[in-house]
């Protein structure tokens, strides 16, 4: 990474709209299908601007590269907008074996191949494009979310600062040094920097759920419980809200022995992640703290079927079965639960009784 500590930064957009003029004699040839594929990217009509990229490169086969368009790179970015990064992968590797000077291009595959986890690669070609051309204060935010993947946050705490210096406004950069902080144990400050990121984006509910994740680690349940309930209002007009708000809000009430308050927001996040074995393992939690033993023992299962090899939800549901006289069924989940405890070393054994702040589920996409 060399390369990328010695250069500056300037500011862009998530959304990369590449716009490489082609030469007007291509143009010419295609003049239709290249133009309603550009308007269709200009409308985010990804799925058919990538189609008509996909026709316009195809006819430039077998004429100059001299005279080629960027159809390549914009079919790649059109895929890679709707969330196609495997498809847009080989159409960048294709336009580089043409262009293999093409910075736009490589920092794009560097963004393509972070998108499927693969951030050593990722950080080889955001490498190779520094070389080229200074990335901007986007690149170096994404070069930090390689290292936070490679769970080296020192380094991405440095990307992220570097970033911040070109660009204190980026909400989205604060955020990402935030949750950085947070996986450090660095709550104070995660506090601070979640504190920026919503006085630039006052509504961000990713935001102010971490904010309470810092609170909560700190101790403040107060401060905790009024960030997550605000968090949840902040999403509640969003198309897709998340269950983490609700969650995290629950599992909190839950720990004070206010489950009855509990069981109404985590009723709600089972509905938005019915496959998430925590959002019933909470529920559960909130009803037997209800003193409903049926519905807590139902949600127990439910989390059981969703993640089998976890012991501490066989030990919780062989607790519940013995307080409600189900002796069999109850020696049945302990033995199950103590079987399991015997495979996993403490050190791999996860608490899943309450988030950790410093967990990747409390990220809300």
């Amino acid at each position: 990474m060399n390369a990328l500590r010695q250069l500056g930064s300037h500011s862009v957009k998530v959304l990369f709209f590449l716009a490489i003029v082609a030469p007007d004699s291509t143009r010419a040839q295609q003049p239709n299908t290249y133009a309603q594929a550009q308007e269709a990217f200009a409308s985010k009509h990804f799925r058919e601007a990538a189609a008509l990229f996909a026709v316009a490169a195809a006819a430039e086969q077998g004429i100059p590269l001299t005279s080629h368009t960027d159809a390549l790179l914009m079919q790649a970015d059109s895929l890679f907008n709707l969330d196609e990064s495997a498809a847009a992968e080989p159409v960048l590797h294709s336009y580089l074996e043409q262009n293999p000077k093409s910075s736009p291009a490589l920092y794009l595959l560097g963004y393509v191949l972070q998108r499927q986890n693969r951030p050593q690669e990722s950080l080889e070609v955001f490498t190779r494009a520094a070389a080229i051309t200074t990335p901007r204060p986007e690149d170096l935010r994404l070069v930090a979310l390689d290292y936070v993947l490679l769970d080296d946050y020192v380094d991405a705490v440095h990307w992220l600062r570097r970033c911040l210096a070109a660009d204190p406004d980026s909400a989205e950069a604060w955020y990402d040094l935030g949750r950085a902080q947070m996986y450090e144990g660095n709550f104070v400050e995660s506090e601070r920097d979640f504190k920026r990121t919503l006085a630039i984006n006052p509504t961000s509910a990713k935001a102010l759920d971490n904010l309470g994740l810092s609170f909560e680690a700190q101790n403040r349940t107060e401060d905790a419980l009024t960030a997550y309930s605000s968090a949840i209002s902040a999403q509640a007009k969003t198309q897709h809200p998340s269950e983490q708000p609700l969650l995290n809000f629950g599992a909190l009430l839950n720990s004070r022995n206010r489950s009855a308050e509990a069981i109404a927001p985590l009723q709600k996040a089972v509905i938005l992640a019915p496959s998430s074995s925590r959002c019933h393992e909470e529920l559960s939690r909130a009803y037997a703290g209800a003193h409903q033993e049926d519905l807590a023992r139902e949600q127990m299962e439910q989390a059981i079927a969703l993640d089998p090899e976890n012991p501490r939800l066989h030990f919780q549901l062989g607790q519940m079965c013995r307080r409600a006289g189900f002796t069999n069924r109850s020696q049945i989940e302990l033995k199950k639960s103590a079987e399991l405890y015997s495979t996993h070393s403490s050190t791999t054994e996860v608490d899943r009784n309450r988030p950790k702040a410093t967990t990747r589920d409390a990220e809300i996409r």
